[in-house]
């Protein structure tokens, strides 16, 4: 068998298209992990990610097998220099951003293994393409990835496609300071911040799609310099969107409750929080980050947010939560009086800790 994959890999390099598509359609089902033959086909990446490249340009079935064998072989790191091309990122995200194209979702996907690597993330922050219409007016591609994520939910802008896995791109973008830098400054286009589009789906139903905006709205928090933006409400207003997962229908006495953000002052009866908890646990470290300002923190009491991470330690059986939990009610409950606070000074280099990695969310491998 070995021998048979070898040959197919010879194959992939013929002059003539259908020999290529016929040996990458046999060869796609030995690209995963599982297969036993990922480890061959990986020692002839030299060769093997360049041809995958090239196929990826060609009719759909043929680019959604290249597609696929790519995102199966890019779950190894080692794949990921040789995907680190301008014209090739281009490609990929214009596969993702053209209306009614059949290829966007699996296009997505493999560039969410790709952005695990910081340098394909830096040229997909400053690259610049042509504006879309239809889709955004702005020339800065990332935006038109903002914008298919934003506008695409319910396949409202392709049919054929739910751009959920776009989530995982930004949050791998956020997690180095150009990203974040990038997410938490208006855009000259709208005037917005681009993680406003992001963070209205913390909620969402799908765990990819609200994990990777509460994957973002947690690195951005570590843009301290941005925390009065970030918590002001005619700005980016985050803070109910990190709170709303974390509340469930518990009652609260009236004058708390109308100090709280108006978005969740209206919560339904069968209302109930994040099932996930990594995403708890990340959504209370997003919190405790906002605690690291002295304006942060007095906001957040403003806001009445302890007596929400209250209820949430109430009811929580996971220890690393109830930890944070702990952390933020010390931090919010303490007594500064007219004592001189010294901020955090973060490293303008320094990204965000890498958390465990919830198995939902990792995209390495289509069988």
């Amino acid at each position: 068998m070995e021998q048979q994959i070898v040959e197919l890999i010879d194959f992939l390099h013929e002059p003539k298209l259908e020999v290529r598509a016929i040996a990458l359609h046999h060869l796609t089902g030995f690209t995963h992990q599982n297969s036993g033959y990922q480890a061959l086909i990986l020692s002839k990446r030299q060769t093997v990610i360049p041809d995958l490249k090239a196929l990826c340009r060609e009719d759909p079935i043929t680019a959604h097998d290249a597609l696929k064998s790519l995102i199966n072989l890019s779950g190894d790191p080692r794949t990921l220099p040789d995907l680190d091309d301008d014209k090739f990122i281009k490609h990929i995200c214009l596969l993702i951003t053209i209306p009614k194209s059949i290829l966007a979702d699996v296009a997505c996907m493999l560039l969410s293994n790709m952005t695990k690597y910081e340098p394909i993330c830096v040229k997909l922050i400053d690259a610049k393409v042509t504006p879309l219409e239809g889709l955004s007016e702005s020339t800065r591609l990332m935006d038109q990835l903002v914008e298919a994520f934003h506008k695409g939910v319910g396949k409202n802008y392709n049919p054929q496609a739910e751009f959920h896995f776009l989530a995982s791109v930004f949050a791998n973008a956020s997690s180095i300071r150009h990203g974040r830098v990038y997410f938490v400054e208006k855009a000259s286009h709208d005037n917005l911040a681009p993680v406003t589009k992001v963070q209205i789906f913390s909620e969402d139903k799908s765990v990819i799609r609200r994990g990777g905006a509460i994957s973002t709205m947690k690195n951005c928090c570590f843009e301290t310099r941005k925390h009065d933006e970030i918590l002001d409400v005619e700005g980016t207003n985050m803070l109910p969107f990190i709170l709303l997962p974390l509340c469930g229908n518990e009652e609260y006495d009236m004058d708390e409750f109308e100090k709280f953000p108006e978005e969740i002052q209206l919560l339904d009866d069968d209302k109930t929080r994040e099932a996930d908890p990594l995403l708890r646990l990340m959504l209370c470290e997003s919190i405790l980050l906002l605690t690291t300002t002295r304006n942060g923190r007095d906001y957040l009491r403003e806001k009445q947010v302890y007596r929400v991470i209250q209820r949430l330690h109430a009811s929580e059986n996971d220890d690393k939560v109830s930890d944070k939990c702990q952390d933020i009610v010390d931090m919010l409950m303490r007594d500064e009086g007219d004592e001189k606070i010294v901020e955090i000074n973060e490293h303008p280099d320094q990204a965000p800790a890498v958390e465990d990695e919830d198995e939902d969310l990792a995209i390495e491998e289509i069988a």
